[in-house]
C-alpha cells in the first residue's frame, strides 16, 4: 500500500501537493436481463468484457469488484475485474481500515456442478497494480475453494504484492478430491489489503474452469481487441469542447482517424485468421451518421504483440450541429470465430456541450494541496478559440473522497496571464459565493458551481482557471492518470503569495462552461446560522466584529487573492485595530461553535 505525495523542495513544509487513491468507483451499466440456474456445469468462462461495470450475475454470486479497461495495463484483451478496498457501491468499506488483515475484495462463483468430472482445472490470468495503487508484501491475492461436504473454505494459491507494477502472469488450479467434486462447488478470488479506498489493486482476467484439461492448458488463442475503444478526438488537448465552435476553431478538436489496438493471442493456426477488420457504425444524438461493414480482410500470423487498425472518421460526422451532441460509435471485426465474442467489439462516446475538458472523464487517483489554508490550484485553458459572446458561466468539477470526508470550502477564480513567466498573472475573478464539494453519486460525476456573474474572456488568449481553498481541510478532485498534460497548456498551485508548477503527472478533472448553466445546477454554497455583522464597512482601520450570544471567537482576514492576512482568537462586540493593512477589499472570516462565517470589507 502506498501513498504517492510530492513535497516540492523550494517550498515551506507547510505546502504540499498530493496524489492518493479514493475510495469511489463508476457504477454503470446494469445487468438488464439475466439467465441462470442455481448450479452452473463447466465450462465456466469469463474474461470480463461485457459493457457492465459489474461481475456477471449470471456466472457470480456477488458484485463486490470492478470490471473495467481503466486499470490494466498491456492486457491481452479488454476487460478485467479489479480487486480494490471499494464495495459494490463504489464506497470504501471502511474509512481508514488500511491494515490488510481481513478481504477487501472478493469474487465468487456461483454454484457448479462437479460430479463424475475429471481433469477439472481452474485458470486466470492476474497483475498486481496495474494503473493503480501497488500491494505491499503484506498485501496479497488468494483463490479459495469451496467443498460442499466439508463446508468450508480452503486456500489453494496465492501470491503477496511487491510494490511494483507487473505483467499479467498465468495460473492454472487442479480441482480433485471429493472434496470439491460435488455438486455445489464455489470457487472465489480475494484480496487482502487496505480497506479504506481503492487501495492495492489487483487486476484478473480470463477466468476459465472445466474439465478435461491439464496442467499446461493456460494458453488463449483468440483474436480480441486488446485496448478500449480512444477517445473521439483529434490531435489537440481538449476531450470535449462547445458544441457551437467550427471545426476551424482552436479549441476544436474533430479527428479525421481513430486508431485501435488488437491482438492475436495464442497458438498461430495455419494460414492465421482471416478478420475483417475496423467494421464501425457512428451515431449524433441516436441518429445513424454512418456504417461501414465492407472493410478489408487482415490475414496475418503475428501473435501475442499488438497490432493496429484505423477507422476514417466520417466526413460528414460533426458537422452542423444545432445543439449539444453526443456522439456513440461502435466498432468491431468478424471472421474466423474463435474463443470470446464479446471482445472483439468496443464502443466509444464523445459528449459536446458548453464545457472544455482536457481529461478522459474518469479519474485514478485524487489530487488535493495540503497543509496550507488558502491553497490555490490553476489550470491554464487556451480560449482564443470561443467568441465574444462566450463568456465564463462556471467550472465542473469531479470531487473525490480521498478515505475522509473533509470539510472543504473554496471560491471559483480567474487568473490573466503573467507578464512573463508560465504562472497566473494578476486576479480577473473571485467568486463571493463560497462552495462545498458535492462527490455526487458516482466516481464520473461532473458537479458544475456557477460563477456569481459571467466573465468576459474574449481580450485573452488563454486564462488560468480554478479555485482558491478557504479551509484547512484538502480539498480533493480527482485526477486523470491516464492523460498528460500539454505542454502548453501546464497547471499550477500556491500558498497565496508564490505559483509553482505542478509536478503531479495526469490531468484534474475541473471543466470551465460557458454561454449557460447546465441543466443539473448543483451548487452549495454557505449558509449562516449565526447573526454576526461587521462595521464599520468601509472602514479607515478599526473594525468591530459583533455576534449576539458570543464573546469571542476565531478571525481570519483573507486578501481577494485567497492570501491569509490575519489569523487569531479575537474578543467579539470591540474595536480591532487594523490600520497596518493596505487600502482595498479583504474577505473577514469569523468562526464559532466549529461553524464558519464570512463577509467582504473594504479597508479605504
Amino acid at each position: 500500500m502506498l501513498f504517492s505525495v510530492l513535497s516540492v523542495l523550494q517550498l515551506s513544509a507547510q505546502i504540499q501537493e498530493l496524489s492518493a487513491p479514493f475510495n469511489r468507483q463508476p457504477i454503470s451499466a446494469d445487468w438488464n436481463v439475466v439467465e441462470s440456474t442455481d448450479t452452473l456445469f463447466p465450462p465456466f468462462v469469463d474474461d470480463f468484457s461485457y459493457p457492465s461495470s459489474q461481475p456477471s450475475p449470471a456466472l457470480w454470486q456477488d458484485q463486490y469488484v470492478w470490471v473495467n479497461d481503466n486499470m490494466p495495463l498491456f492486457q491481452n484483451s479488454i476487460g478485467v475485474a479489479t480487486f480494490d478496498g471499494l464495495n459494490e457501491f463504489g464506497f470504501a468499506y471502511k474509512e481508514g481500515a488500511f491494515s490488510s488483515d481481513t478481504f477487501a475484495d472478493v469474487l465468487t462463483s456461483r454454484y457448479l456442478d462437479l460430479q463424475g468430472l475429471s481433469d477439472v482445472y481452474l485458470s486466470f490470468e492476474y497483475q498486481e497494480t496495474g494503473r493503480g495503487e501497488a500491494p505491499s508484501n503484506g498485501d496479497s491475492l488468494v483463490v479459495e475453494f469451496w467443498s460442499p461436504l466439508t463446508q468450508t473454505w480452503t486456500q489453494q494459491w496465492g501470491t503477496v504484492g511487491t510494490g511494483q507494477a507487473a505483467p499479467f502472469k498465468s495460473v492454472i488450479l487442479p480441482v480433485q478430491g471429493l472434496d470439491y467434486l460435488q455438486r455445489g462447488f464455489q470457487f472465489r478470488f480475494g484480496s487482502y489489503g487496505a480497506r479504506a479506498g481503492a487501495y492495492d489493486i489487483w487486476n484478473v482476467d480470463y477466468v476459465q474452469l472445466d474439465k478435461d484439461r491439464t496442467a499446461s492448458d493456460t494458453i488463449i488463442t483468440e483474436p480480441a481487441l486488446a485496448r478500449k475503444h480512444p477517445l473521439i478526438i483529434g490531435t489537440g488537448a481538449f476531450t470535449s469542447w462547445p458544441w457551437w465552435v467550427s471545426t476551424a476553431s482552436n479549441v476544436s478538436n474533430r479527428p479525421s482517424t481513430l486508431a485501435f489496438t488488437y491482438r492475436r493471442n495464442g497458438l498461430v493456426p495455419s494460414g492465421g485468421w482471416s478478420l475483417n477488420m475496423g467494421q464501425f457504425r457512428w451515431e449524433e444524438n441516436s441518429s445513424l451518421i454512418s456504417q461501414i461493414t465492407a472493410v478489408p480482410v487482415i490475414t496475418n500470423t503475428q501473435h501475442d504483440v499488438d497490432q493496429t487498425f484505423s477507422i476514417q472518421v466520417p466526413p460528414n460526422a460533426l458537422t452542423n450541429l444545432s445543439g449539444p451532441t453526443t456522439v456513440e460509435t461502435k466498432v468491431w471485426f468478424d471472421g474466423s470465430a474463435a474463443g470470446f465474442r464479446s471482445n472483439d467489439t468496443v464502443r466509444g462516446r464523445l459528449e459536446l456541450d458548453n464545457y472544455l475538458s482536457l481529461d478522459d472523464g474518469s479519474a485514478e487517483r485524487a489530487y488535493a494541496v495540503q497543509n496550507i489554508t488558502g491553497g490555490r490550484v490553476a489550470q491554464l485553458f487556451r480560449t482564443s478559440g470561443l467568441g465574444p459572446a462566450d463568456s465564463l458561466k462556471g467550472v465542473r468539477f469531479n470531487f473525490v473522497d480521498a478515505g475522509t470526508r473533509y470539510s472543504s470550502t473554496f471560491r471559483l477564480a480567474v487568473w490573466a496571464p503573467a507578464d512573463s513567466g508560465n504562472i497566473p498573472g494578476s486576479l480577473i475573478y473571485l467568486t463571493d459565493s463560497l462552495y462545498e464539494p458535492n462527490w455526487g453519486y458516482d466516481r464520473g460525476d461532473m458537479i458544475p458551481y456557477d460563477l456569481d456573474s459571467a466573465v468576459d474572456l474574449s481580450s485573452y488568449p488563454f486564462v488560468w482557471i480554478g479555485y482558491v481553498c478557504t479551509s484547512a481541510d484538502p480539498l480533493y478532485i480527482g485526477l486523470d492518470t491516464e492523460r498528460t498534460l500539454p505542454a502548453s497548456m501546464p497547471r499550477t498551485y500556491g500558498d497565496g503569495f508564490n505559483w509553482y508548477p505542478s509536478l503531479e503527472p495526469g490531468v484534474a478533472l475541473m471543466q470551465p462552461y460557458f454561454r449557460y448553466s447546465p441543466g443539473n445546477m448543483v451548487v452549495l454554497e454557505q449558509l449562516e446560522s449565526v447573526q454576526w455583522s461587521i462595521y464599520p464597512n468601509p472602514s479607515p482601520g478599526a473594525l468591530t466584529i459583533s455576534s449576539p450570544g458570543f464573546d469571542q471567537g476565531r478571525v481570519r482576514i483573507y486578501s481577494l487573492q485567497g492570501s491569509l492576512i490575519f489569523n487569531e482568537t479575537c474578543q467579539l462586540n470591540q474595536p480591532m485595530a487594523l490600520e497596518w493593512l493596505p487600502t482595498g477589499m479583504y474577505i473577514v472570516e469569523l468562526q464559532v461553535e466549529n461553524e464558519t462565517f464570512r463577509k467582504k470589507w473594504l479597508k479605504h
